[in-house]
């Protein structure tokens, strides 16, 4: 990771709540970013890391029981990790089926949201138990159910903490994606719109925030044609891509995209869907505005632990009605600051799967 040095008086803001140790007495400090040339700092060793992958299992099986959640969340899904985090752990995703139909799912992105985290482990769940939901189906689905693991099992240990929007480092990794009105905005909107809220920090620069890194390799390599980012509390489905808040006519792939969020809505108990403007850096911009994948944004209505048996009953259709949600071949393609961010094309990190299932 490298350091840039930035005053002091700058950084306490953003400080304040995630402190990392600075030096005293001089008037500059190291933050640290992610750039390309020290990702390698945060590659994780997928052999050697198995027993990582099975401590951070028990980990997370401990901090569900505080919840009341399932004591097994990871069960018996074959996950895999590519990189770390700033505390060492693994940013682990699973891959179901083999199909061109590809559907990205994330949760925990903002772990004090709660809800989403158990929702996300509990759809890899089923996936493995029941294959027949994908096999043969053409269909192809990664998830990645706890994207900022540092921020949930920051209460390890102590009964007292809870889990935070941010990442260890402090920054709102849903505010940190490099999109091309992130220099202009993100700064701005934080001091005005947010009041420098300490939660919704979006970072020095974009992209230097590992787990940002994660969510942009998991576009690049498995080139989904479909995301679904599950948050809390707000009660709504939220759409960004193709032929959002178009003042036209739609074109047939447009509507087509368009039509998915209605899908899951429906199959969903009519959940309400709201046209819910998006922010600079954040994942709709980026992956729906700027590269035209359809993103929908699913938000639970409350962060209460308890509702997740009642949500998961509602929402678990909309899930399945998601992966099934035929897209591949309408999807088109645009401009836009279309770069692929932080991946090594001759060693990656992330590889689909050969298999049917996993």
């Amino acid at each position: 990771m490298s350091q840039i040095a930035l005053p002091l008086k700058a950084q306490a803001s953003t400080l304040e709540s995630n402190p990392v140790d600075l030096p005293l007495g001089i008037g500059f400090a190291p933050i640290p970013i992610i750039n390309a040339r020290q990702l390698k700092n945060f590659i994780f060793d997928a052999q050697a890391g198995k027993s990582e992958i099975t401590r951070m299992c028990a980990e997370l099986g401990e901090a569900f029981k505080r919840f009341r959640w399932e004591k097994d969340p990871c069960g018996s899904v074959a996950w895999k990790a590519g990189l770390k985090s700033n505390d060492g752990r693994p940013l682990i995703y699973a891959e179901f089926g083999a199909g061109e139909e590809t559907t990205l799912l994330l949760g925990g992105v903002h772990p004090d949201e709660l809800t989403p985290i158990p929702i996300a482990f509990r759809f890899a769940r089923l996936l493995q138990e029941k294959p027949e939901l994908y096999e043969k189906l053409g269909i192809h689905v990664v998830i990645a159910p706890l994207v900022n693991p540092d921020g949930f099992l920051r209460i390890k240990g102590n009964p007292n903490a809870m889990p935070t929007r941010t990442n260890r480092l402090g920054v709102d990794l849903n505010r940190n994606f490099f999109t091309t009105d992130w220099y202009p905005r993100a700064k701005h909107w934080w001091e005005e719109r947010r009041q420098k809220s300490l939660s919704h920090f979006p970072g020095h620069f974009p992209n230097s925030e590992i787990e940002t890194v994660f969510q942009i390799q998991l576009i690049d390599e498995f080139d989904p044609d479909k995301i679904l980012s599950i948050h809390a509390p707000l009660g709504f489905l939220d759409y960004d891509g193709p032929g959002d808040q178009l003042p036209r006519a739609l074109t047939n792939s447009e509507a087509k995209a368009k039509k998915l969020v209605r899908d899951i809505s429906e199959s969903s108990r009519n959940y309400r869907i709201v046209d819910y403007s998006f922010y600079p850096g954040s994942l709709g911009n980026y992956a729906g505005n700027e590269r035209s994948i359809p993103t929908i944004t699913l938000e639970l209505e409350t962060t209460k632990p308890e509702k997740m048996d009642s949500y998961w009953n509602q929402f678990r259709p909309g899930l399945e009605a998601l992966i099934r949600y035929p897209f591949h071949e309408a999807r088109t393609t645009t401009g836009g600051n279309a770069t692929r961010f932080y991946s090594d094309h001759d060693k990656r990190n992330f590889k689909r799967s050969d298999s049917s299932s996993i």
